[in-house]
């Protein structure tokens, strides 16, 4: 499955001022049991609590626009992505200064897992 996320592409000060510029990209979203094993790869603290399924289903259940909320919903997103990335480089890609950017990812984060999540039901 594909799903296009508001990415970071300029974020420097250039005469005193502030240039910000984002673009969608397209990741690749991997459904699959692999999910899983990186959730138990890169939080192995966390897996010994709960699969990433139940991860996402009790961080979906709050509608809290939190940056904590919002840094959990990465975690469970980057382990449905196939990436070589360090989980601390993939969340720079991503900016909380910006309001209005900041409400689009929340959104855009919230339908990923609403997707990813229909598609596994829809296949059962």
């Amino acid at each position: 499955m594909k799903l296009k996320l508001p990415f970071i592409r300029r974020d420097e000060i250039v005469d005193g001022k502030r240039v910000f510029e984002t673009e969608e990209r397209e990741v690749n979203v991997d459904g699959t049991l692999a999910a899983q094993m990186r959730w138990e790869a890169k939080f192995p603290e966390m897996a010994q609590r709960e699969s990433i399924v139940d991860y996402v289903g009790r961080i979906q259940e709050t509608q809290s626009r939190e940056i904590s909320v919002v840094i959990s919903q990465l975690k469970a997103l980057y382990c449905f992505l196939e990436t070589d990335l360090p989980f601390e480089k993939f969340v720079k890609m991503f900016d909380v200064s910006k309001r209005e950017y900041f409400e689009d990812l929340v959104g855009r984060l919230r339908a990923a897992f609403e997707a990813i999540f229909s598609e596994a039901s829809e296949k059962n």
